[in-house]
């Protein structure tokens, strides 16, 4: 509908109605991919799952998708629900952690959400936060600042309770002894490869041949579509001199915000982990506890890292002394957090018993809770109002702007009023020039680029202002003739061909081998040296390695060709031995690792599953039609 109204302004009634409209645009834009499910989208125990949230977690993943696949999303991707699904699997994912988190006792607070925002690079200059580069990178990405600190907030949470969940998982000297039989298995291939490039010699063609496979293929050499633009642009640095911040509003934005400034009281901490599952016996307990005795005998003021290293069975400790690092109230178990905000700076606890097991604390230093004074924030708050203040001034000029456009009529009698507008030539998305700014901004550009000829763009933000434009022209370039682009066509005849009578004959060599058990006459195959699973021949084709190690045994052979870019491979497994044990306690270490991660990983995921199972989780049906 919108389109048909800006391709229509010129009619009195359409005028009427877009007059009475616009404000409706110019706040809502152009662009969702909600369409009508802006409402409910699923609920976790009553808990609602907003439109908005979806629509930004799945632009979020198209994104992602979209970045893999450099730059373009498959269509078959797009045509089905899998993304809309992973999108409400995420949400819903998040809603169960913060159930599950609050039934543990575990929070994360206003200031530790900041503080990780703070430490992310792309928001910091010269290695230090930068608010405004902050809101100009959410800004181009589309998001709110709120929405992107509740993000941060649940993605902490989210760490925070696999951490506290994944502490009860161990391993035990026969698990990893049973994974490095496993790890160290060796096979010895016969290969054979089928490169693409060495069968060009035997693809025959003519201009007959080339201009018939031409013909079937013609939309791929199609040019990208190309677009003449005018417009209008408001920069939100545009307005910087207009704009003034009275001592009033500074002293108002402070009294706002203080509380966010606030660092509550913090406390450099370690600890000892005598680690007890929480359904051991009564005897295991007792034990755990005697061993604790005995070690808190041996703590003094200068050795309890040494004794943490030693004893600790806490794996975020260990090596480290028992350090924690910086805590704060609200981030650790309710046992522990009393005991450690009672000590002294340099003092340690007696025995602390938690759900984890019993612990033995140092406070090794405390750093005091902080507020900013208004002197120290004020320039900072002064930049901040400047910039909302030229941002609505920007928007307030634009919405005018817009609303005149509707008047007129069109763009260009707006700019017969003495509004300079911008102009560009027939330009591609992907060929917009450096000097053209505006056009190269994400957002801008993909509402530029979507207009059909004659139709006019809403207020559209970027990342350094408004822009509204008006498509003069589109052109779809038609596919080159054959005599311009005959060499580039031969190159890719033969590159297609090639690949075919490479397939052809690696199929047929393989139906061999497999038949007569050994290869064609016509084949001269290599022999691997013994090839590992965790250190295979650099030489040899990690893709053929990891086929054969799927469907180990002496003569086996792929199912077929394995296919590592322009090459396709044949093998045959000769033989398999258990390797040295050369490189075991190195293998011994990263095995050991490996598994404890794994098992983390599925102690979270069995967690999560009870909370999923003990709650009501419903999905709005309509949202994956």
């Amino acid at each position: 509908m919108l389109r048909i109204l800006r391709k229509n302004v010129h009619s009195p009634l359409f005028l009427i109605i877009i007059i009475l409209i616009a404000v409706v645009f110019v706040f809502w834009g152009v662009g969702t991919n909600m369409g009508a499910h802006g409402g409910k989208i699923a609920s976790v125990d009553g808990r609602e799952i907003s439109g908005p949230a979806f629509a930004r977690t799945y632009n979020q993943l198209l994104e992602s998708y979209k970045q893999q696949f450099g730059g373009q999303i498959p269509e078959k991707l797009l045509n089905t629900p899998a993304i809309k699904q992973q999108a409400i699997r995420q949400l819903i994912q998040r809603e169960l952690v913060q159930k599950g988190a609050a039934e543990l006792g575990i929070r994360v607070s206003d200031p530790e959400v900041r503080r990780a925002i703070a430490a992310i690079p792309a928001f910091q200059k010269e290695g230090r936060f930068d608010l405004e580069t902050y809101r100009a990178v959410l800004t181009q990405n589309k998001m709110a600042e709120t929405s992107f600190e509740e993000s941060m907030r649940g993605d902490l949470l989210q760490s925070r309770v696999m951490a506290a969940i994944s502490g009860f998982a161990g391993v035990s000297d026969p698990e990893v002894e049973l994974w490095l039989g496993f790890a160290g298995l060796e096979i010895r291939l016969s290969y054979a490869v089928f490169a693409q490039d060495a069968f060009a010699s035997q693809v025959q063609q003519d201009d007959k041949t080339l201009a018939d496979w031409y013909a079937g293929k013609k939309e791929l050499y199609r040019p990208d579509p190309q677009s003449r633009f005018t417009y209008l642009f408001f920069p939100f640095d545009g307005h910087a001199s207009e704009v003034q911040v009275s001592e009033e509003e500074l002293r108002a934005y402070y009294t706002e915000q203080s509380q966010n400034w606030h660092t509550p009281e913090q406390r450099q901490v370690r600890h000892i982990l005598f680690k007890v599952e929480q359904n051991a016996d009564e005897a295991v307990r007792k034990a755990k506890k005697e061993v604790a005795r005995k070690v808190l005998a041996q703590v003094r003021a200068d050795n309890f890292a040494k004794l943490a290293d030693a004893h600790t069975e806490d794996p975020a400790g260990k090596g480290k002394g028992g350090d924690l690092g910086l805590i704060k109230r609200g981030q650790m178990v309710p046992e522990f957090e009393e005991a450690a905000f009672s000590l002294k700076s340099g003092a340690n606890s007696q025995i602390v018993e938690s759900p984890f097991g019993f612990h033995i604390i140092k406070v090794e230093k405390i750093v005091p809770e902080k507020t900013p004074t208004f002197e120290e924030k004020k320039e900072e708050i002064s930049r901040i109002l400047g910039q909302q203040k030229a941002r609505a001034l920007a928007f307030k000029k634009a919405s005018e702007a817009y609303e005149g456009i509707m008047r007129a009529g069109s763009l260009a009698r707006y700019g017969e009023s003495g509004q300079k507008l911008e102009s560009t030539e027939l330009i591609a998305q992907k060929d917009v020039p450096q000097e053209l700014a505006v056009l190269r901004d994400p957002a801008i550009a993909r509402a530029a680029f979507a207009l059909t000829k004659g139709a006019l763009s809403s207020i559209t933000e970027g990342a350094a202002g408004y822009a509204i434009l008006f498509a003069e022209e589109v052109k779809q370039p038609e596919p080159p003739p054959f005599d311009q682009i005959r060499e580039q066509l031969v190159k890719d005849f033969t590159r297609e061909k090639s690949a075919e009578l490479a397939k052809k004959a690696a199929e047929e060599a393989l139906i061999t081998l497999e038949k007569n058990q050994e290869w064609p006459s016509s084949i001269q195959a290599k022999t691997t040296d013994f090839i590992g699973r965790v250190s295979p021949d650099s030489s040899v084709s990690p893709r053929m390695v990891q086929d054969a190690f799927s469907r180990l045994g002496k003569g086996k052979t792929p199912t077929a060709p394995v296919v590592d870019g322009e090459k396709l491979l044949v093998y045959r497994i000769e033989t398999l031995r258990q390797g040295k044990d050369d490189a075991a306690p190195v293998l011994r270490d990263a095995l050991a690792v490996q598994i404890l991660q794994d098992k983390r990983s599925r102690l979270f995921n069995d967690w999560l599953n009870r909370i999923s199972r003990n709650s009501k989780i419903w999905i709005n049906p309509e949202i994956l039609n």
